[in-house]
């Protein structure tokens, strides 16, 4: 018996060249936008996140004012958050110490003809030396929240934040030629579980800020704390 064949299908069309670049075009812009979201999250997300914390710290000095042989000095000292992270302030250390020069009626003509090698710190000045290390004149700190387990306030710093504040200090031009201002801060990362910390005093009476816990011990519970240290000088004559 005969029959109609069935007829043939047409050949499959092969995958043009239009098809490609099309496919191409759209694989693309799924990438980019894939790559633009990523970088978003890592700049504003990721990367703050593995950034230490910084601070910096200014001091501005001017003479207030003056009453007989005591000059008043104010101190504008600013706090800065220069890094990309948040960060926790845990301690503020002050001091000013002055210091008196003794000057020589003949200047040694050998103070500089000191052996160099192999020293790690040169000082030496023709004509005087200075009474170092100093009488403390004023000093003052303070505990933030997290820093103690007393009743404290908070000093957070977002990046780019800055914080100042003013002090007077009097000192005596008859028993100092000039004072030095010495600031250190103690802080952490904001996500960083804060450090306890302590007052500690030299001998010459000089303010310190030392973790509660043994760092030697206990490694890991100071690897947070940072601290930032600046000194400056001014001269009372």
């Amino acid at each position: 018996m005969s029959g109609s064949r069935p007829e043939a299908e047409p050949p499959a069309r092969p995958f043009g060249a239009e098809r490609i670049n099309t496919l191409v075009q759209t694989l693309a812009i799924l990438g980019a936008g894939a790559w633009g979201v990523y970088t978003f999250i890592y700049e504003a997300r990721i990367k703050p996140s593995l950034e230490p914390p910084a601070v910096s710290v200014t001091t501005t000095l001017v003479k207030a004012g003056e009453r007989d042989d005591h000059v008043a000095i104010r101190s504008t000292v600013t706090r800065r958050n220069v890094g990309q992270t948040g960060v926790r302030i845990l301690g503020l250390v002050y001091n000013v110490i002055g210091v008196r020069a003794r000057f020589a009626e003949r200047p040694d003509p050998g103070a500089f003809d000191q052996n160099l090698d192999g020293a790690s710190r040169i000082a030496a000045a023709r004509g005087y030396t200075l009474g170092e290390p100093g009488t403390v004149i004023l000093r003052q700190g303070v505990l933030f929240a997290g820093a103690t387990e007393a009743q404290a306030e908070a000093s957070d710093l977002n990046p780019g934040e800055a914080v100042s504040r003013d002090l007077i200090v009097y000192a005596d031009r008859t028993q100092y030629d000039f004072v030095r201002f010495e600031v250190s801060l103690a802080y952490t990362r904001e996500d960083d579980p804060p450090v306890r910390l302590r007052f500690e005093a030299d001998r010459d009476g000089v303010l310190a800020l030392k973790p509660q816990a043994e760092c030697r011990a206990d490694p890991a519970s100071c690897r947070p704390l940072k601290t930032t240290d600046f000194g400056t000088e001014f001269s009372l004559w």
